[in-house]
């Protein structure tokens, strides 16, 4: 399995204030699923930095980075808002949903590791030459920002198609990179917020599961939300929660075998890439955001509503021959698939 940052699916209940109360003590806590992106950056040498950037009054932006082996996506970005504005009641969204069940929890999981093993298609463009960059984030950066009026013209095309803005960005996103990949599924991962039914002591820690999205490349958004409810149907958020969780059990050597198990069942690559929504903030300034690059899932796209305005980020992973060109390019076709 792989893993990336974290995202409030489009179809999740409603978002509330994260709690305290039901947490694990303090001292029987560690952050099982952040040490997987630890065993990523000691394993294979890559950069788990996710990215956040402000936009100055310049029209730059200023980039942040966090490591994914201690936040996740939405965490850290609090984190970073609580940081800028010294207040640390900014809270993190939840999602007003209840534990499914012990017994429905181990068949979604069980469903989980019986499911054939097939490569995620493999890009064009990646060069085998060349490493990953563990100390340094990598460059392959695009980014869009869209005015309020697109942003809500966005929302209203979302609406008359009756999928969430969430749907209407995934599938515009798999048909811009179609071209760019190899014959085999172009499975994306879609984080998903656990925080609600699990509650940690620390709230910006990793509390996240994924959905696994097989994206045909004339996917209309209609398709790819029928795939997200599908998939949220299965419980394939608390089964891939239970595997970024099995250190418990196994430890942080067991989770060394089966990464290595997995990734060589993969041949490396379970995903074509990941794609996050951090949501919607208001009076926060105007971010980017995008989770970290790997090998195993080697395009990350980020999106988020800042004061009523949709930005949109690429991230390639650095053996992506083209580096920014490339990333910009993808961003182009994709802006172009939504039509704005």
């Amino acid at each position: 399995m792989s893993t990336a940052a974290l995202e409030s699916v489009s179809d999740a209940p409603p978002i509330a204030h994260a709690s305290m109360r039901g947490a694990a003590s303090p001292r029987s806590y560690r952050d099982w699923s952040g040490l997987w992106f630890k065993l990523v950056e000691e394993t294979w040498g890559e950069y788990v930095g996710m990215r956040g950037g402000l936009l100055q009054a310049d029209g730059t932006t200023k980039w942040t980075f966090l490591s994914h082996a201690h936040y996740d996506g939405l965490g850290g970005f609090v984190h970073l808002l609580r940081g800028a504005s010294r207040d640390r009641a900014i809270a993190v969204p939840i999602r007003r949903s209840t534990r499914p069940s012990w017994l429905a929890r181990t068949g979604a999981f069980l469903r989980l590791v019986a499911q054939p093993t097939v490569p995620a298609a493999a890009w064009k463009k990646m060069d085998a030459t060349v490493g990953p960059r563990r100390d340094a984030a990598g460059t392959a950066i695009a980014t869009r920002l869209f005015d309020a009026a697109m942003t809500q013209g966005l929302a209203r095309k979302a609406k008359s198609l009756g999928v969430p803005l969430n749907s209407l960005l995934l599938a515009a996103l798999a048909r811009a990179s179609h071209g760019e990949l190899d014959g085999g599924p172009a499975r994306w991962m879609m984080p998903v917020n656990m925080r609600g039914p699990i509650s940690l002591p620390n709230d910006t820690a990793n509390q996240t599961g994924y959905l696994q999205i097989e994206v045909a490349a004339n996917a209309s958004p209609a398709m790819v939300q029928e795939g997200v409810k599908a998939a949220l149907r299965r419980r394939e958020h608390w089964s891939t929660w239970a595997f970024l969780n099995l250190g418990r059990i196994v430890g942080y050597a067991g989770m060394r075998a089966i990464y290595r198990l997995q990734m060589s069942r993969f041949a490396g690559r379970p995903f074509v890439g990941s794609f996050t929504n951090l949501g919607t903030w208001q009076g926060h300034g105007v971010w980017f955001v995008a989770p970290p690059v790997a090998r195993t899932c080697p395009v990350g796209a980020g999106a988020i509503i800042c004061d009523g305005q949709l930005s949109l980020t690429i991230e390639a992973h650095p053996a992506m021959a083209g580096g920014a060109a490339w990333s910009r390019g993808l961003m182009d076709r994709w802006v172009a698939e939504l039509g704005a």
